[in-house]
């Protein structure tokens, strides 16, 4: 290594021309500095972040002390957000679920990414409010209807950055995953958000325009939670929620609202598709005698299909970016 201010004696034959370049720019670099004009400085490493967002069924149910030995390792690689720092994502430890003792998604989708991206180290930010709507028409369980107004309590994340109609949950969330972006970047690293996973829609389904509206909401999120957090597009993996027959009455609207869900993916054919999203199905994943949350065992699964489904959608998107640069 050359120290700062040492220039070595080099006999200038043609053999030693790149020597010479290297020693130019070098000199180059030095005298913009000195007028003025610092060298650029060095790129910060990059970590991959992933939202991880929603209402019950996000927060989890699952009981930790069902889980089996090798669920209850730390995962390596794996870093949780609480309060003001990213910690090593630990089932025993972690503050994972305002319930002490129950774990969400985020388990079997730290697990199955770390599965399939050994070597990728992620962050989580997990935010969760039970029970609450997207539809700007709710403020939280009554149904207000009309246009969007102020201090709601809904995710309806408003059409800008400026948008005083944004629901206060949408506004929580962001302020949380803000603020974890802040951290990292004050510890040296630059924050990609990679993914949003979203375990949302019960709410909506109780009321008829929430859920007809339900796959517009959903590219409404998308959009400003990237705009939000100046992100490039990111996959939006979500769950269909309420696969249970017969549904309980309070979901009055849950086959159109299910119907909207399954539009919304990336993969459907139909108008109301969104570029990024894709869709979890459900079926198939037990749940708890309320026959909406999951149970130990149906959220091992759900956080599962989260992990693969992220990825499926991360080639997916490359591969049709890939195309679009060969057109």
């Amino acid at each position: 290594m050359i120290e700062a201010g040492f220039v070595p004696r080099y006999t200038l034959g043609m053999r030693n021309i790149p020597l010479l370049c290297i020693l130019i720019c070098s000199l180059s670099v030095f005298a913009g500095s000195a007028a003025g004009q610092p060298a650029a400085e060095a790129e910060r490493p990059t970590v991959d972040v992933y939202l991880l967002a929603g209402q019950s069924n996000m927060q989890g149910v699952g009981e930790v002390a069902e889980l089996p030995a090798t669920w209850l390792e730390p995962i390596e690689g794996v870093y949780f957000w609480h309060r003001d720092a990213f910690r090593m994502l630990d089932p025993g430890t972690s503050p994972i679920s305002a319930r002490p003792g129950k774990f969400g998604p985020e388990l079997g989708f730290a697990r199955s990414m770390r599965m399939l991206k050994p070597v990728q180290e992620i962050y989580l930010v997990k935010f969760y409010r039970s029970g609450q709507p997207l539809h700007h028409g709710w403020d939280g369980n009554q149904w207000v209807g009309g246009d969007p107004a102020i201090g709601r309590r809904n995710f309806y994340p408003g059409e800008t950055e400026d948008d005083d109609m944004v629901g206060s949950h949408y506004a929580a969330m962001l302020t949380m995953a803000r603020t974890a972006f802040a951290h990292l970047q004050s510890e040296g690293y630059e924050p990609v958000l990679r993914g949003v996973v979203w375990m949302q829609g019960e709410a909506d389904a109780k009321n008829e325009t929430s859920a007809d509206e339900y796959a517009e909401s959903l590219a409404r999120l998308k959009r400003r939670i990237e705009e939000d957090l100046d992100s490039e597009p990111a996959p939006f993996v979500f769950g269909q929620v309420l696969a249970h027959e017969p549904a309980l009455d309070r979901f009055t609207d849950r086959p159109r609202l299910r119907e909207r869900m399954a539009q919304a993916d990336m993969r459907s054919g139909d108008e109301r598709a969104i570029e990024g999203v894709w869709m979890v199905p459900t079926e198939g994943m037990p749940l708890n005698n309320d026959t909406v949350h999951y149970n130990t065992e149906g959220m091992r699964l759900l956080g599962t299909a989260f992990g693969i489904a992220m990825v499926q959608a991360q080639h997916a998107l490359a591969a049709r970016a890939n195309e679009d640069d060969a057109e």
